[in-house]
């Protein structure tokens, strides 16, 4: 099949379609790979808006000689939404509930809806969609139908063709049909069709007819089975029903293109409780399976040492002991009354004498903390830097669980046989574990390897009486797999399937069954790395903790985390443009191929790379600790951006925005020329004609008198030096612009009992690493640490309100060899004096019933202080509602730069209507950006130290 669209014929398509299609080298490269170890690149990706676009263009690749790829989240670990026709991606604008039937319990909607969304959208209703991947923030309904995915509680509540009632497709011949359940004299008339829905139908019900004995004793007798095509429960044995539904399902998109989805939705529980139970071997966790099922969990998750082992060390979860070999993760689904004694009864089966600690949860915030070890522990291991990683490829088996102990001895051979290391964790109650041996994909021996124990394993599956995919679905990986287990008579009988749905091989072809001159995916082509050769980076950061610039790179592994619409802070950009380039996946895809050379001569350090690819990051720092393999975007940027300005010199708006300190403190010694000039219409027209900077953004104020003057000339309260010294840091928007917010910081301080001095130091370092200007950072960082060194030797605390201020000295490291514990002894006031609360050192008055809405900085939830300004006003009594927001969009320069002023509001948008939600008395920030952000929107905000300043101000003067 040919995979070359003529390019003359790109824009007669364009011009039919409402959505997109887009044929050009950087969408192709981003629509190449997806969570799997796969890359190919496809001829185009469409947008469709519609049930029409998509017939348009399968009927356009079908006229072509060309396919169609449909793609959701592009989570996929099988490699099944890549390919080399177009890619069809309906999560941009195909993304409609169209219809929710409270009483029939029924909701109906377009492909692109992700699981979380609909969930979030169900729940006043009190029904939620029950299949449960760990994708559920990012994946479509459209991929969950097409992969049959599932999740931890299926044990209890199935996986999504359970929940499918009724399907609208496109299929090859461009037709638009309706599948459910047909029986009796419909079924009839839908067989007596000459269109192809007729033929699909009458050749189902006759293959059901034809290999009932087959069908009963071929299918492996397990609760989780994504292999082949389903003709167990799509279709009954004397072919008296029809439910081409339930066949679509699974099928993983090459069978018909999904328009329209209508699905079963069940009630939300009362509660829940976990537990987690810790056992000091493997095969114990694992037999404790079975008991463990007799008392009907919602949940049986299996995590072995690995996986406890990275979740306890990487992300602090202390809770993980350091002699567990392995645990079993529980849930059960009860009642406020039942709840203890229900998790109790779970948990008297799965104690046994391997038992060595036992961890509860009964409310939100406790259950969540333990299953945050489970969710994150695919991608977690990918923590790991370097070329050998923990990769999937024999992750889906299902088992019968009375099996596996066996299997994972039998397992354990086979990986010990080819010295192998691996992960074990996975839904243990239904015999689905996802084993991940960590390999090196860039070397043919790993690659032989790779093929030597898929295919060992995969034999040891179908012996134990297994499936050799519970959820993941074939693809490239396992559809090789497929006439050993079901047999030569059934595995025709799916060929024959395929070719009375799809005969000219239009919709994902060589998955599942090979295409119709034979050719079918295998478990070791078109792997992302093979022929991988990429260039070396001479950096000016140090990432040697990342072993270089490539590895950091590498680390994205497309699980599509980056693209999660709602809750915490990654990927602003995305979040604003629904655009796979302004995700984290997207610009490390971009910077994977411009490094290995995949695009043009020198494309990283050229304009349209930087302007196209990197530009959108603002460097909110999200993706260092949400991205569950620690890609940090923020930091390659920078790099790259240097690496432009070493080869191509620096632009003026970079320098301007570079020396930001220089500039504020020129502002504020000329304060009534400069606020008077930033206001002046012809100068804000010209700087954004010269710098691109945006008109439309108010400029901050310049202070008459800068902090540094205020603070020498103050009188000290008598109550400072009662408890130490502290060193606090004058950032530039403290210093020269919002002075008020370095004098409360001053009066709190000196209230509490603490001297204050204010070092004379250099910028921080951010605005100019933001920009690229790594040199110039380096000197601020050399100059800072010179500076502050004698407040290390004394040991008095170094702190400062500007979190991301804070955070570059945290990056100092990568700036300078010696840094005299600087980055470590760092920290924000807020954290500081919540240290010394614990410490009983000093306390708050009470403030009464004042409600705040409170929005962190994206630094400060990137490096973990984000709970301390709200630890810190609810000691003072506030009532603090902390707003589950993204970045403010202003970030920095960001906001200014005409190019970004449209976006930056977009992002902004959300963060306001949370405040408007909230409806508290005060709306607290901790940001410079963010304060700018909503000034430009009429918002008025406060400082949490201003805010704390004034309440002991009003309790002292009360006193």
């Amino acid at each position: 099949m040919s995979t070359d669209i003529p390019q003359t014929t790109s824009p007669s398509l364009s011009e039919q379609l409402d959505g997109e299609i887009d044929f050009g080298e950087t969408t192709r490269t981003l629509y190449s790979t997806d969570a799997s170890i796969y890359q190919q690149r496809p001829a185009g990706v469409a947008f469709p808006r519609n049930r029409e676009d998509i017939q348009r263009v399968v009927d356009f690749a079908h006229r072509q000689g060309s396919s169609v790829i449909a793609r959701g989240a592009g989570s996929s670990l099988t490699g099944n939404a890549i390919g080399e026709g177009i890619v069809l991606d309906c999560s941009q604008y195909m993304d409609q509930i169209v219809d929710v039937d409270p009483d029939a319990k029924t909701v109906t909607v377009q492909p692109g809806v992700v699981l979380d969304e609909l969930n979030d959208f169900l729940e006043e209703d009190g029904l939620y969609l029950a299949p449960d991947p760990s994708t559920s923030s990012t994946c479509t309904i459209g991929g969950m139908i097409a992969n049959n995915a599932a999740g931890p509680h299926s044990v209890k509540h199935g996986t999504t063709r359970e929940y499918v009632q009724r399907l609208e497709c496109v299929l090859a011949d461009g037709s638009l049909v309706k599948f459910y359940r047909r029986d009796d004299g419909e079924l009839e008339t839908v067989c007596e069709h000459d269109e192809r829905v007729g033929e699909v139908h009458r050749v189902v019900r006759q293959l059901a007819r034809e290999h009932a004995d087959e069908i009963e004793t071929q299918y492996p007798d397990v609760d989780r089975n994504s292999s082949g095509y389903d003709l167990e429960t799509s279709v009954a044995p004397d072919g008296s029903w029809v439910d081409l539904s339930q066949l679509v399902s699974g099928s993983e998109g090459t069978l018909a293109i999904i328009t329209e989805a209508t699905l079963q939705l069940i009630d939300r529980p009362e509660t829940r409780a976990v537990s987690l139970v810790f056992y000091d071997d493997l095969i114990a966790a694992a037999d404790a399976v079975t008991t463990v099922l007799e008392t009907d969990p919602s949940a049986v998750e299996l995590i072995d040492d690995a996986v406890l082992g990275y979740a306890r060390d990487a992300w602090g979860f202390d809770i993980v002991p350091e002699s567990a070999e392995a645990a079993l993760l529980l849930e059960i689904e009860t009642t406020h009354t039942n709840q203890c004694d229900d998790l109790e009864t779970v948990v008297s089966a799965a104690r046994t004498s391997e038992t060595i600690d036992i961890e509860r949860a009964f409310d939100e915030e406790e259950m969540a903390d333990l299953w945050k070890v489970r969710k994150a522990s695919n991608p977690l291991l990918n923590r790991q830097p370097g070329d050998e990683q923990a990769l999937s490829f024999i992750e889906d088996a299902a088992v019968p669980p009375a099996r596996l102990p066996t299997y994972l001895e039998r397992v354990g051979n086979v990986l010990r046989e080819h010295d192998l290391q691996a992960s074990v964790f996975g839904h243990a109650g239904q015999g689905v574990l996802h084993i991940k041996p960590f390999l090196n994909l860039k070397t043919e021996h790993d690659r032989e390897r790779l093929r030597f124990v898929s295919e060992s394993v995969h034999e040891i599956v179908l012996e134990v009486g297994g499936s050799v995919s519970g959820e993941h679905g074939d693809g490239r990986l396992r559809s090789e797999h497929l006439p050993e287990m079901y047999g030569d008579k059934l595995y025709n009988a799916f060929r024959e399937i395929k070719h009375a749905f799809d005969p000219d091989d239009v919709f994902n072809p060589t998955k599942v069954v090979p295409a119709s001159d034979g050719t079918l995916a295998k478990v070791d082509e078109n792997l992302r790395y093979e022929g991988y050769d990429p260039e070396t980076v001479d950096t000016a950061l140090d990432f040697s903790a990342e072993e270089g610039f490539r590895s950091l790179v590498e680390q994205c592994n497309g699980c599509s985390k980056c693209r999660t619409s709602d809750g915490g802070v990654m990927c602003p950009t995305f979040r604003g443009t629904d655009d796979e380039l302004a995700s984290t996946r997207g610009r490390a895809n971009m910077l994977r191929a411009a490094i290995n050379g995949d695009l043009n001569e020198k494309t990283l350090t050229s304009d349209h790379f930087q302007e196209e690819v990197l530009d959108l990051c603002i460097s909110c720092k999200a993706c260092e600790t949400e991205c569950p393999t620690g890609v940090d975007m923020a930091k390659l940027k920078t790099e790259a951006k240097h690496q432009q300005h070493r080869t191509n010199g620096v632009p003026l708006r970079a320098r301007l925005f570079g020396n930001v300190r220089t500039l504020n403190r020129l502002g504020s010694k000329f304060s009534p020329i400069a606020n008077r000039l930033k206001e002046f219409g012809p100068g804000r027209r010209i700087a954004e004609a010269v710098l691109g900077i945006d008109r439309r953004r108010t400029l901050p104020d310049f202070a008459a008198e800068p902090f540094p003057d205020w603070f020498a000339a103050h009188e000290p309260h008598p109550n400072a030096g009662e408890n130490g010294t502290v060193a606090l840091f004058p950032d530039c928007y403290m210093g020269y612009n919002h002075t008020a917010v370095g004098k409360a910081s001053v009066h709190l301080l000196e209230s509490l009992g603490y001297a204050v001095e204010v070092p004379d130091v250099a910028c921080c370092g951010r605005a100019p690493l933001s920009q690229g200007l790594i040199e110039k950072a380096r000197g601020y960082a050399r100059q800072n640490v010179e500076t502050l060194a004698e407040y290390v030797e004394r040991d008095v605390s170094i702190i400062g309100v500007e979190p991301s201020c804070v955070s570059a000295f945290k990056e100092y490291d990568d700036l300078l060899e010696d840094t005299i514990n600087i980055p470590e002894t760092t920290e924000t006031v807020p954290a500081f004096l919540v240290d010394r609360i614990r410490a009983g050192e000093i306390d708050f008055p009470d403030s009464g019933e004042a409600t705040v809405a409170f929005h962190g900085h994206c630094h400060s939830k990137a490096k973990g202080w984000n709970s301390t300004p709200i630890e810190l006003l609810r000691e003072a009594g506030y009532d603090v509602q902390p707003l589950d927001t993204t970045c403010c969009g202003m970030a920095g320069a960001f906001g200014y730069e005409t190019e970004h002023y449209e976006l930056s509001m977009t992002i902004g948008d959300d963060l306001e209507s949370k405040i408007d939600a909230a409806e508290a008395d005060l709306i607290v920030i901790t940001g410079a950006s963010c304060n700018q952000q909503l000034a430009d929107r009429d918002i008025e905000t406060h400082h949490p130290l201003e805010v704390l300043a004034a309440l002991l101000e009003r309790s002292n003067s009360n006193d």
